[in-house]
């Protein structure tokens, strides 16, 4: 009884193909790990203009 099973030698066998596949994954993993951390690192604030600025003024003073 064995947990872990033998895997046929012939599905072992590196190829062209799977390094091609392998190498694809592993720059799309960068590209996406890369997106996320720009995402992440660059903030914008969001500027207020002068007339958003005294209309929300006015709201408060105001009560309206």
């Amino acid at each position: 009884f064995d947990i872990y099973r033998k895997v046929p030698k012939d599905l072992t066998q590196p190829t062209y193909t799977g390094a091609i596949i392998s190498i694809c994954c592993c720059l799309f993993i960068f590209f996406l790990f890369l997106s996320e951390l720009t995402g992440f690192i660059t903030t914008e604030m969001p500027t207020l203009g002068e007339e958003s600025v005294r209309a929300s003024w006015q709201r408060l003073t105001h009560g309206e």
